[in-house]
């Protein structure tokens, strides 16, 4: 059985950008608040805080090299406050504003728990009994006789299939498995079924 860990993209690239947004929702929410009373003025000195941090962070991110659990954390910082933003806005009637905030509070745990998936990265186990592909859900199981060819070269791996797709991945750990062992080893697979 060979396991094969495929390289993965830099998705943290993108959530500078995306604290920006959220720094300008929070913004957008602060001017819009009622300043009736003490309630008011703290959730807005909260969400002002809230933007002038997140504006910070997605403007300096290249001078402040945040890892995957400094944005985990921010992301997980900007859910809780879209929570008590929902909350806020639901004491004050506006239901609609309330529920969208509570929908972007959920997406971000999901957005979330996305990257850390994609974080510990895919892995394509090789056996002698099938291929197991990585998916969005969970693992796709393939059986040899569904495939035409397997070959690794350097570091990719390729997988033909005989529904003439072809999939060509990029692997880390190249290096740790002797190509021609484990192409010969997929060539005998083949050739069984």
């Amino acid at each position: 059985m060979y396991n094969l860990q495929v390289k993965q993209k830099d998705r943290l690239k993108i959530l500078p950008v995306f604290h920006l947004l959220v720094a300008l929702i929070f913004i957008i929410d602060v001017s819009h608040i009622p300043g009736n009373g003490i309630k008011d003025w703290i959730f807005s000195s909260v969400y002002f805080i809230a933007f002038l941090f997140l504006l910070i962070a997605g403007i300096l991110y290249k001078k402040i090299q945040y890892n995957a659990l400094r944005h985990f954390r921010l992301l997980f910082f900007e859910s809780m406050l879209f929570l008590v933003g929902s909350v806020y806005f639901w004491s004050k009637g506006l239901s609609f504003v309330a529920l969208s905030h509570a929908i972007i509070a959920g997406v971000l745990v999901l957005f979330m728990i996305y990257l850390r998936r994609k974080e510990q990265g895919a892995l394509i186990i090789v056996s002698e009994s099938n291929v197991v592909l990585p998916s969005l859900t969970g693992q796709r199981i393939i059986q040899w006789s569904e495939l035409t060819n397997v070959i690794k070269r350097d570091d990719m791996l390729t997988i033909d299939f005989k529904s003439n797709k072809l999939m060509h991945v990029e692997i880390i750990n190249a290096d740790d498995i002797s190509e021609d062992e484990f192409n010969q080893f997929c060539q005998e697979q083949l050739n069984k079924n």
